[in-house]
């Protein structure tokens, strides 16, 4: 894929998102979509954050393997098109539930801005990972050689980037006050998981005692939480 697709490819996404977030919204009230600061500081910042995948970072940040030997992880298509629905379901959900006040999370503003901070986390998480990868991997291939990454963001979590993307898929219904949009949203994050448990085999095959050590140091997805 060269850099002027991925631009395209980021962008396109970047469109989809906000046709259903104002979609499911309405367009008759972008005005009260835009009234309350955190969906307004929300909707900033999805534009900031694609726009940094888009211009800033290099194509080979953006593949989810962070080494030659993880390409040999196939995605399971159904739990991927699973996700994906899933992902377009609490996108839509969730406008739709703040503005006409249906299935709300108690909380209030509280609530909303706990939801700001977490995507803003987690979009920090996403756009560290990739910038460092990409670093990483110009190294492998200067190397010719496979190197486990356990510095940068891996020094926190296993799968930072992972990470990144929960604290994202939760952070938007949280700013809805969605409660149906944040079930949705877990329910999404769980094919990741599944995902990772087959990346992970083939990590301990490739490194190890190293990745062994590693991993009995460094939690899986969520710093001080051990998910194996």
């Amino acid at each position: 894929m060269s850099n002027t697709i991925k631009i395209i490819t980021v962008f396109s996404i970047a469109i989809v998102i906000f046709s259903l977030i104002f979609t499911s919204w309405g367009f008759d009230d972008l005005n009260g979509l835009l009234a309350h600061p955190a969906r307004l500081a929300l909707l900033l910042l999805i534009l900031a954050f694609f726009m940094i995948l888009g211009l800033f970072i290099p194509l080979g940040g953006l593949s989810r393997t962070r080494l030659r030997a993880q390409e040999k992880v196939e995605d399971n298509m159904l739990i991927a098109f699973m996700g994906a629905m899933g992902i377009l379901l609490f996108l839509m959900i969730s406008p739709f539930s703040d503005r006409h006040e249906w299935m709300q999370l108690s909380g209030g503003d509280v609530l909303r801005y706990v939801g700001l901070f977490l995507f803003a986390l987690g979009a920090t998480f996403v756009i560290w990972t990739s910038f460092y990868m990409c670093k990483q991997r110009r190294i492998v291939l200067q190397n010719n050689s496979d190197k486990l990454m356990i510095e940068g963001p891996f020094k926190f979590v296993r799968h930072p980037r992972d990470f990144g993307s929960i604290l994202i898929f939760i952070g938007i219904p949280l700013v809805f006050l969605s409660s149906l949009g944040l079930l949705l949203a877990i329910l999404s994050s769980a094919g990741l998981l599944e995902r990772i448990s087959r990346e992970e085999k083939i990590l301990q095959q490739q490194f190890k005692d190293e990745w062994s050590e590693y991993a009995h140091k460094t939690k899986c997805l969520i710093p001080w939480v051990n998910l194996g």
